[in-house]
């Protein structure tokens, strides 16, 4: 197995560190500026190119797409006419064009493309998956997440103002930035039929894409759903709460817990060990994905999943921006 991860901030750090965890020891990375990699780089015995399509030549087996958010269209498809296999950061892309751009590549037989979309690895949403599975909660009525995390935060050894997350330009925003909460929304409870959201640049940080949004939609599955999410709170908070038929599911990733209650006493609950790391998610994600390369099944976030995820994000953008519901 040849690896190649396109971006080296620290979402692509993480990548190369990951593929050589799990057994990937020939690895090239793609790294337009002139600096040399980081210190936390683990392997040493790396291919460093500066122009992608040089790179591109070299036929690796998998490609892994951690640029900027508004360079993924572009780098994937490049890699898809390869041949390569690829794990693409989410989102996918920042612009609608991308779903027609994409539409010759969703029947190929030859690349297998993971979106990046690691939340559906915890142990906690599967767990949850599995009660609905099992029907445990009946008839979903209703869904609240909450989401919110201050944004200078996330890598203070840098600008937060220069960052992908921050500027509009590069695809930032909450809504594309922090869109693993509309896909596991997506995989538990299903598309949505309309939605409607309000938010933009609210707060005191200096960026060019919106900051904080609350996005409502009803699934075509009958569930009504509202997401609350900005760049503003500490501590960093992630919650989900289920109002169902036949119980009351919470879900809350700081305190690693998940719960299914029903008239106020416990039925089944998960904790996860005091071990747990958030890069688990990342290696279990990879390392499922690598093992299915030679087998016929789908990945876990298909490449049409990440289309889809994508349309809501963009719908509820656009909503913003109309102050109208958008139809999906």
């Amino acid at each position: 197995m040849r690896a190649l991860v396109v971006g080296l901030g620290s979402i692509g750090a993480r990548h190369l560190n990951n593929l050589h965890t799990l057994g990937v020891h020939e690895l090239g990375v793609v790294r337009t500026r002139n600096h040399p990699p980081p210190k936390e780089i683990i392997p040493k015995n790396i291919t460093v190119f500066q122009d992608l399509d040089l790179a591109l030549t070299q036929k690796f087996d998998l490609v892994v797409v951690a640029n900027p958010t508004s360079f993924h269209l572009e780098t994937l498809i490049k890699a898809l006419k390869t041949g390569a296999h690829i794990y693409v950061e989410k989102p996918i892309a920042h612009e609608e064009q991308s779903v027609y751009e994409l539409a010759p590549y969703l029947t190929s037989h030859v690349s297998k493309v993971l979106v990046g979309c690691q939340l559906r690895m915890h142990p906690g949403l599967q767990k949850i998956n599995e009660w609905i599975n099992q029907d445990k909660l009946g008839k979903v009525y209703s869904v609240q997440v909450d989401l919110g995390e201050y944004l200078p935060d996330w890598h203070p050894w840098e600008d937060y103002r220069q960052s992908y997350a921050a500027r509009a330009d590069q695809g930032g925003g909450v809504v594309l930035t922090l869109i693993h909460e509309l896909d596991y929304l997506h995989w538990l409870f299903g598309k949505p039929k309309a939605i409607y959201a309000i938010g933009g640049h609210r707060t005191s940080l200096e960026l060019t894409a919106e900051d904080m949004a609350l996005i409502t939609f009803e699934t075509v599955q009958g569930v009504c759903v509202q997401l609350r999410m900005d760049y503003w709170r500490k501590p960093p908070v992630r919650h989900m709460n289920i109002v169902a038929e036949k119980s009351i599911v919470d879900w809350d990733y700081p305190t690693r817990l998940t719960t299914l209650k029903q008239n106020g006493q416990i039925l089944d609950q998960i904790e996860l060990p005091p071990a747990w790391d958030r890069n688990d998610l990342f290696l279990s994600m990879m390392r499922e994905f690598l093992e299915g390369l030679s087998r016929e099944s789908l990945p876990r976030v298909t490449l049409q999943d990440g289309i889809d995820v994508l349309q809501t994000a963009l719908a509820a953008k656009k909503s913003i921006r109309t102050h109208q519901v958008v139809t999906l």
